[in-house]
């Protein structure tokens, strides 16, 4: 991966999502190493790489704190799903069928997308491990995308295992993590097993060794409940991402928000799951901190504005049928409706984002000793919007309009291509995967019929 010792990017329209320093309408960005160094206007450094950003609107890295990676190859199998049911017997029902291979080759491909659409930084909930050797393939695979990573080790295994199944992953875990440490690109976390498919019990041993290691938590949260069960079992913290959560109450979101906690929302999946939305408004009323992640692209693509677009749109619609039932109708502005403006979801994709990663104090803003992780936003050839720039990002761009990442100081793509990657790699790795899980799948099979999903050519 190419190292850039100092680098300068110029004329930008900078949003630095630091409440300090604000937004420059025309300024510059000095990095030097991993890091930037200065934020302002008529910076030089004779001998920085230049990058003219005239045109081009400069935001940190966008994260994505809720992705399956490994459920790459399958875009598209989950289009017209309707229940859980049809996810399980569509998508989840693969995933014994994903060798080591497979799980480096889905994590390679999605990893690429992600980069090439702005997405500099990734809590990859892996709930595909399946041995020690699959957990080894996703972070080798991530390692050579060089995208900023934290990897959590899914605890979940097959369905009716035996205990020594879930042994194996506790100390294989605690292997990797003292490998890997909290230094550079990529760490690993935990994902715990889902209280519903295992137990409280079985959480807390697995809360307790990450916390013994140091290690972040994400959890999948669907039943209603679970957050202040979490609480009352003294498990509760900030390390502890919960996913979804469309079914806690406001006192569950009061305890997130006393302990400094976050919840990554997946809208485009939630929403077209059927599920309750009112959990955005809810959350960000009560201070907990929201971030978003694409969750699977099996039902939605690799596209982290599509995913702030709709979590603006939806958030308004909230506040509107609010009103409506309240009898305020045409609407009005009053205080406090509506609710959220499009820079908050920027905010949810940045500065929200890097907290869930625990990398809050590092992370998620550009500002002089932050970490180097940076996005151009061409607005040409079309022209920016009028007003704030933020809203261009959230309302008016997507993965097209990514023409430079950077990455800890190294520029991974620029004038719109990737600088050290290829996505047809992406595109190869994607049709192995496909060949050989769609070819295990149909043998495994008792009525001779093909598999769901099985397309032509794979």
């Amino acid at each position: 991966m190419p190292e850039t010792t100092r680098l300068i990017v110029k004329n930008a329209t900078v949003l630095t999502m630091d409440p300090g320093l604000g937004d420059l309408a025309t300024g510059d960005i000095l990095i030097t190493g991993d890091r930037i160094t200065a934020v302002g206007t008529g910076l030089s450094d004779p001998g920085a790489e230049e990058i003219d950003a005239r045109g081009m609107i400069a935001i940190p890295g966008l994260i994505d704190t809720h992705m399956h990676t490994w459920q790459t190859p399958l875009k598209g199998l989950h289009a017209d799903g309707w229940t859980f049911d049809d996810y399980q017997s569509r998508v989840f029902c693969l995933r014994e069928h994903f060798g080591a291979d497979d799980i480096h080759d889905a994590t390679l491909a999605g990893s690429i997308q992600m980069l090439d659409g702005g997405v500099t930084g990734v809590l990859d909930f892996c709930h595909n491990v399946m041995s020690p050797e699959h957990a080894e393939a996703g972070l080798r695979a991530h390692r050579r995308t060089g995208q900023r990573t934290l990897w959590a080790y899914g605890m979940l295994g097959s369905f009716g295992a035996p205990p020594e199944d879930h042994a194996w992953r506790l100390d294989h875990i605690r292997a990797l993590r003292e490998q890997t440490g909290d230094d550079g690109l990529l760490r690993v976390g935990m994902a715990l097993s889902s209280i519903e498919y295992g137990s409280l019990d079985r959480t807390a041993a697995e809360v307790a060794l990450a916390r013994d290691l140091g290690m972040r938590m994400t959890v999948h949260q669907n039943p209603a409940g679970q957050i202040r069960a979490l609480h009352q079992a003294g498990l509760l913290g900030s390390d502890i991402l919960p996913a979804h959560a469309n079914a806690a109450d406001d006192g569950e979101l009061d305890l997130l928000a006393a302990c400094g906690g976050g919840i990554s929302f997946t809208p485009e999946g939630e929403f077209g799951g059927g599920r309750s939305m009112t959990v955005l408004n809810r959350a960000h009323r009560a201070g907990v901190r929201s971030s978003l992640g694409i969750d699977t692209v099996s039902r939605v693509p690799i596209d982290l504005f599509a995913a702030m677009r709709l979590t603006f749109l939806l958030m308004r619609n909230v506040d509107a049928a609010q009103e409506r039932e309240a009898g305020r109708y045409p609407l009005e502005r009053r205080d406090g409706v509506p609710l959220v403006e499009p820079r908050h979801m920027l905010e949810y994709a940045t500065v929200h984002a890097a907290h869930a990663l625990g990398l809050g104090d590092d992370l998620g803003t550009l500002a002089p000793g932050r970490l180097a992780d940076l996005v151009l936003v061409d607005t040409e050839p079309y022209g920016v919007a009028l007003g704030d720039p933020a809203a261009h990002i959230v309302l008016q761009s997507g993965p097209r309009d990514v023409d430079t990442v950077v990455v800890g100081g190294a520029v991974r793509k620029r004038d719109g291509k990737l600088t050290d990657l290829d996505p047809a790699d992406a595109g190869a790795a994607t049709r192995r995967v496909r060949e050989r899980i769609f070819a295990d799948a149909a043998a495994h099979r008792t009525d001779g019929a093909a598999p769901s999903g099985q397309v032509a050519g794979t």
